[in-house]
């Protein structure tokens, strides 16, 4: 049984492409990509030495500002004023009917790994240290204004879009009358190690549904959208429907054409009352894997069919990298504005389709294309899975 309808009221985004939601959307339409050299650490002992780090101007300025934050809270407190401007609301004094859902993959790492490095030169650890990792969530709610419900949560790498369900279970319930979903993650040396040992990076570029595809970029930001409830008014696009699920296969590898991500699409548009058949763009996770990108195709065949040759299927992390616990967050932004737009960036680097991928990923230049509906897929390790339906404001 479908719920009442959610609106998305404002958008803010921090990302590789740079800061703002109109700025950003307008490079990627440009073909451009945010994958750069790293000189935040020494890359030297790693394969890949370039990654989506943002651009050195915007974190000059975001430290500056937070100069007393770890840089993640800086990047999210960013991207959620952003978000409150668009939708003609400011931070400072405490709406209590304004709650907050961050995600990440992992945190205020930043502040973390001061924490072992002062462990290791110092050979005793300050619990004064871990403050700024301990008090993070309260320091951005408060800073925000988010005197509502408070959490945050991880599910790998589809917990930015879980977050946008959680914010809109929120405001259905009635425990909040607008929530604040932001997803983030901050690039740090190790993350980036870890990241590494996953054995995902690729040392060529992000080429979704491509034959020549050989691993994944990652990247950092925040992206938040403030997800409220229809009395707040029509905002910039209905959150119609969201679902989030596990496939409880394996740790890492996703299951035969990945039934998970099929169900969770499915439970998404249940919940907003349509079907697939109301579908009109995809937004897909397409990491550039060998295994992800086959088996989300075939999972995208399994839903729509015989429709899905004329339906469009965006790849943004070819542009944006992958945003880690921003990338769901990021993705259903830049969907709003490609609908709302009516322009769809392109899938670059995209030059030999795999026949096992046949898909419209809009390859090389962007396209203009009215659509009105839309869903996200975002999947992430442990097998975790979450689903979001737009529809054009």
């Amino acid at each position: 049984m479908s719920r009442a309808r959610t609106n998305i009221t404002g958008m803010g985004l921090v990302s590789c492409l740079g800061m703002g939601v109109e700025e950003v959307f307008q490079r990627m339409c440009a073909g451009e990509c945010g994958i750069r050299e790293i000189d935040r650490f020494d890359p030297e002992p790693y394969a890949r030495k370039t990654g989506g780090q943002v651009p050195a101007e915007v974190e000059e300025a975001l430290r500056e500002e937070f100069a007393e934050d770890d840089f993640a809270a800086a990047m999210v407190k960013a991207a959620g004023r952003d978000a409150l401007a668009q939708a003609g609301r400011t931070c400072g004094a405490a709406d209590p009917e304004l709650g907050l859902v961050l995600a990440t993959n992992f945190g205020p790492m930043e502040t973390l790994e001061w924490c072992w490095r002062e462990r290791a030169d110092m050979g005793t650890m300050d619990d004064a240290t871990f403050a700024m990792a301990d008090g993070m969530i309260d320091d951005v709610a408060d800073w925000l204004g988010c005197g509502g419900p408070r959490l945050q949560l991880s599910l790998s790498c589809a917990s930015g879009a879980a977050a946008v369900a959680v914010a809109r279970d929120l405001v259905c319930s009635g425990r909040a009358q607008r929530v604040l979903a932001i997803g983030y993650d901050a690039l740090t040396e190790y993350c980036w190690c870890g990241l590494t040992n996953l054995r995902t990076i690729t040392t060529d570029c992000v080429r979704p549904f491509d034959v020549s595809r050989s691993g994944t970029v990652f990247s950092e930001g925040a992206a938040a959208l403030l997800v409220s409830h229809p009395a707040d008014g029509p905002g910039l696009a209905q959150l119609a429907g969201a679902a989030t699920n596990n496939n409880a296969f394996h740790m890492t590898a996703p299951c035969k054409e990945a039934e998970g991500s099929l169900r969770v699409m499915q439970a998404a548009l249940a919940d907003a009352g349509l079907a697939a058949s109301d579908i009109d763009h995809i937004c897909a996770h397409a990491t550039s894997t060998k295994a992800n990108d086959i088996t989300e195709a075939a999972c995208f065949r399994n839903l729509l069919g015989e429709r899905l040759p004329q339906t469009t299927v965006a790849a943004h992390k070819s542009q944006l990298g992958h945003m880690l616990g921003g990338a769901g967050t990021v993705e259903a932004i830049i969907t709003i504005q490609a609908m709302r737009q009516g322009i769809i960036p392109p899938t670059i680097n995209h030059v030999t389709p795999d026949p096992d991928c046949v898909l419209d990923c809009v390859p090389g230049i962007a396209r203009q294309r009215e659509f009105s509906t839309a869903i996200t897929n975002s999947a992430g390790i442990g097998g975790n899975n979450a689903s979001l339906v737009l529809i054009r404001g």
